[in-house]
């Protein structure tokens, strides 16, 4: 009980301070801020310029389609180099051979990550309440917050997965370049997974981010509450997290038998 607690509270300090450090970051101000009003106003636009009122599920789909673009590209940018950046910073050693686990120091930062994504979200509605008078009212209110938490566990967990497997590349930025937009659509954020392709379907299933867009969407603006989409989220983090740890200590054994720890 007393490791809980104090993995707890090292999560927990880790991503205060993620969250902190992202703040006074302009890229991801720009990441999680800017980027998705300028795609919800083209969005907003491009419903207006159809010669079709748009209505309030529509305007709320694509408020919350573009937040959740703005959430993976911070939880892809912010997740895939962290490791990398410890090696940068001269911290790498230090985090690995501190008594603490070093798993739960990257996932506190992964999920401090995937939580300041979550500001797209919000910068998105807002901009649609006020420039475009898009009415906010939930289907599911009180299942609004649940869906949101298992979707930042969710992405966080992915973050965490992608930050060990980054690692064993010496170009993960291009990677993370790579990632953004096939996401982007494969997941739904910008057009529904049912006017995607049939083929594309299994894709979608293994990536968190589906099922997060599901569960926050369903609480927002569908018919039946979303619980599917949300355990389905909580089983893709437990295996994001088992998976991450497994290549975790994969990546460290490997660095230490090589002697290439603080090599980037």
């Amino acid at each position: 009980m007393a490791g809980l607690r104090r993995n707890a509270r090292l999560i927990w300090r880790v991503w205060v301070f993620t969250m902190r450090s992202f703040l006074a970051s302009e890229f991801f101000i720009l990441t999680a801020i800017l980027q998705p009003i300028i795609f919800a106003s083209i969005a907003f636009f491009l419903f207006q310029a159809g010669g079709e009122r748009a209505g309030e599920h529509t305007l709320l789909f694509a408020a919350l389609g573009t937040g959740m673009m703005g959430v993976w590209s911070t939880t892809l940018f912010g997740c895939g180099g962290a490791i990398q950046w410890h090696r940068w910073e001269g911290t790498l050693e230090l985090l690995i051979a501190a008594p603490s686990r070093y798993d739960m120091v990257l996932l506190g930062q992964t999920l401090g990550a995937s939580t300041f994504g979550f500001y797209s979200i919000g910068a998105t509605i807002a901009w649609g309440m006020l420039l475009f008078g898009m009415p906010l009212n939930a289907a599911f209110p009180l299942l609004l917050p649940v869906a949101l938490a298992v979707a930042i566990l969710s992405l966080g967990c992915l973050g965490m997965l992608l930050a060990t497997s980054f690692v064993l590349y010496r170009h993960a930025n291009a990677l993370s370049n790579l990632l953004e937009y096939p996401v982007w659509i494969v997941t739904g954020m910008i057009v529904p997974l049912a006017a995607l392709p049939g083929w594309l379907g299994p894709i979608s299933w293994v990536l968190a981010p589906t099922w997060a867009m599901e569960a926050i969407r369903g609480s927002a603006i569908a018919t039946t509450p979303p619980l599917l989409a949300m355990l389905l989220c909580l089983l893709l983090a437990a295996i994001y997290y088992l998976l991450a740890r497994w290549v975790l200590r994969f990546v460290l054994d490997k660095a230490r038998r090589d002697a290439t720890l603080a090599l980037a």
